[in-house]
C-alpha cells in the first residue's frame, strides 16, 4: 500500500491499523516517518485543490488517533510536522468570531509555514 492509497482509505473511512503498518513496511519507514509523510501529502492535496478541506481535515482527525496512540504507546512526543498540520486544519473547524473564513484566514497560511519547512 503507498501513501495515496492509504490517504483514499482514510478519507473513505475504511483505514484500519494495520494499513499503517502496511504502508510503512512497504515504504521502508518507521511509522512516525509514515506520519509526516501522509500528513505533508494531505495538507500538499489540500493546498493543489485535490482534496477538499473536509475530505482533508477528516483525513487529518484519522491520522490524529492512530498517532496518538503510536506515541503513548512508545512513550515519544508528538510526531513534527504531523502535529502542526493536524493543528493548521483544526483551525478551519470553528469560527474565529473575526467575520473571516477560518480556512483561508488560519488553515491554509499556517500549511504553507509548514511545508515550506517540511
Amino acid at each position: 500500500m503507498n501513501i495515496e492509497d492509504l490517504i483514499s482509505k482514510i478519507v473513505e473511512d475504511k483505514e484500519e491499523k494495520g494499513d499503517y503498518d502496511s504502508c510503512a513496511s512497504e515504504m521502508n519507514v518507521e511509522l512516525p516517518q509514515l506520519f509526516n509523510l501522509v500528513s505533508i501529502r494531505i495538507a500538499e492535496n489540500f493546498m493543489s485543490g485535490q482534496l477538499s478541506y473536509t475530505d482533508a481535515d477528516f483525513a487529518m482527525n484519522g491520522v490524529w488517533p492512530v498517532m496518538l496512540d503510536y506515541i503513548m504507546k512508545n512513550d515519544i512526543p508528538l510526531v513534527e510536522p504531523c502535529y502542526a498540520i493536524y493543528e493548521a486544519f483544526d483551525q478551519g473547524e470553528y469560527d474565529h468570531k473575526d467575520g473571516s473564513d477560518p480556512v483561508e484566514k488560519y488553515t491554509k497560511p499556517l500549511l504553507i509555514e509548514v511545508l515550506a519547512n517540511a
